[in-house]
């Protein structure tokens, strides 16, 4: 009787999802509806446009927390290091994912995760991605305080097929240009940032091997994504570490955040 019952509200609210596409609370349907088949612990709906800083579209916490700050770092520059952000800017094709599946292989090493993510995505993160050709793309992030499990990401991927419709007509529906960026020199100073760090600083090659550390890649990893050996890797990471005067990762993200106007010392 209680699976007949969980039956009837997970059709009655899906229902309730359809009839807001288009409508202001079309998102916020979708997550509740999305927490009825599987509790997780915090949602994020954002517009990735194809060009400029992501946009959020409606945020869910199961345990509210004053997350403003966070949000704010994110949005002023830190979205330059998501490892999804960057998937969607390479072509990801729409579908349901696994952090696993999307992050360079040292991702929860990084500094990143280990200073912003674990504290605020949390321990483990899915996305259903939506590609909207020629204007960017729809993500739907759902977090949790510890990782799914193999059933968990199987019951999410069932579904996907019609939530990733529903996003996009939900989109098509709405029928509006993307709302420009709130803060526009905030968003031209960022977009580029990993572009421009360490530029005048650093050679084009220790520029690129800056950035995969930035974004959790090991140097096996870096290797094979820039066809060179990681002996080679290790070479230039010894050089741009000399050249900026750091010696750890932590001291690299710091003058990463420093670059994007965010001192540590002077919060």
């Amino acid at each position: 009787m209680d699976s007949l019952f969980r039956e009837v509200g997970l059709h009655a609210s899906l229902g309730r999802t359809i009839e807001q596409i288009g409508g202001d609370r079309f998102w916020k349907q979708l997550i509740l509806l999305l927490h009825q088949w599987l509790p997780f612990d915090n949602a994020l709906a954002t517009f990735y446009p194809a060009d400029g800083a992501p946009q959020p579209l409606e945020e869910y916490d199961a345990e509210p927390q004053a997350g403003g700050a966070a949000m704010a770092s994110y949005l002023d520059g830190l979205y330059l290091l998501d490892p999804f952000y960057q998937a969607c800017r390479e072509g990801l094709a729409s579908g349901f994912y696994r952090l696993e599946e999307i992050a360079p292989d040292q991702f929860r090493q990084s500094e990143y995760y280990l200073s912003y993510f674990h504290d605020n995505v949390l321990e483990d993160e899915v996305q259903f991605i939506a590609q909207l050709p020629g204007q960017g793309s729809l993500s739907l992030s759902l977090g949790m305080r510890r990782r799914f499990s193999a059933e968990e990401c199987g019951t999410l991927g069932l579904v996907s097929g019609w939530v990733l419709a529903l996003m996009q007509q939900h989109w098509q529906q709405r029928n509006r240009a993307p709302a420009a960026p709130r803060h526009d020199e905030v968003a031209s100073q960022v977009r580029d940032a990993l572009s421009q760090f360490g530029a005048g600083v650093l050679s084009e090659r220790e520029l690129e091997i800056a950035r995969l550390i930035l974004r959790g890649y090991s140097s096996k990893a870096m290797a094979e994504r820039l066809a060179i050996s990681p002996e080679t890797v290790k070479v230039h990471r010894r050089h741009l570490y000399a050249k900026l005067d750091i010696s750890s990762q932590p001291e690299l993200f710091s003058l990463f955040i420093q670059a994007l106007g965010h001192d540590p010392e002077n919060p």
